[in-house]
């Protein structure tokens, strides 16, 4: 498969098209295994299509931050800078207060909406790997990918028996866990985004703080 397509004046990677082939991938998984009605699982996909443009939006703008003197001088070098892993976190987090001003009004929707995108997140990373590895690329992500087939029959086997919360947090707790382990051996990364060691701690603790505050005062 070619590495890229050039259609008129734009240069599309096929790395971009098999990211967007697996996102859709993780929407129909989403909409046929989860757990929710559907209405409500339509409004959550909705939902997760407007935080998946936020995110890209983040992600030039994170891109322009790292590159800010690059930007001042030559605004359009900042098309092929590629985003790497730091742009990914000012991303994340400008995604995440996104959500916490937009889309969320108390800690029941954050659950719904946060496990909606566990079984998107899962599964198009799942695609992800799989075709990648298949093209022979990313040979030694096998592990990830092990750790995402587990993670996904969890998912499965765990829903309607144990609450929403529980759910969200054996999912978060499992990811970030594993890719912590793996990250001892080599590189770890989510979509082609090299992740560091500490952003696995990150997640994973402060999960636990999130789920014991809220089961307090809840």
């Amino acid at each position: 498969m070619p590495t890229a397509w050039v259609i008129g004046p734009l240069i599309i990677k096929s790395s971009f098209i098999v990211l967007l082939g697996s996102f859709i991938l993780g929407f129909f998984f989403f909409r046929i295994i989860g757990p929710f009605s559907k209405l409500e699982t339509k409004q959550r996909l909705n939902e997760l299509i407007s935080l998946l443009i936020v995110f890209v939006i983040s992600l030039w703008i994170g891109k322009i931050i790292i590159n800010f003197s690059t930007f001042l001088s030559d605004p359009r070098a900042i098309l092929a800078y590629p985003s790497n892993s730091e742009a990914f976190y000012i991303a994340l987090l400008f995604t995440l207060i996104y959500t916490e001003y937009k889309l969320i009004d108390h800690y029941q929707e954050f659950l719904v909406l946060l496990l909606s995108f566990i079984y998107v997140f899962l599964s198009a990373s799942f695609v992800n790997e799989f075709i990648h590895i298949t093209w022979g690329y990313g040979v030694e992500d096998w592990g990830y990918l092990m750790l995402l087939v587990t993670l996904l029959i969890v998912l499965i086997l765990l829903q309607g028996k144990i609450t929403i919360a529980q759910l969200t947090s054996v999912s978060i707790w499992g990811w970030s866990l594993g890719q912590w382990f793996l990250s001892v051996f080599y590189q770890t990364s989510v979509f082609q985004f090299d992740l560091d060691q500490w952003f696995y701690s990150v997640t994973f603790i402060s999960s636990i703080i999130l789920f014991f505050y809220r089961k307090r005062v809840t």
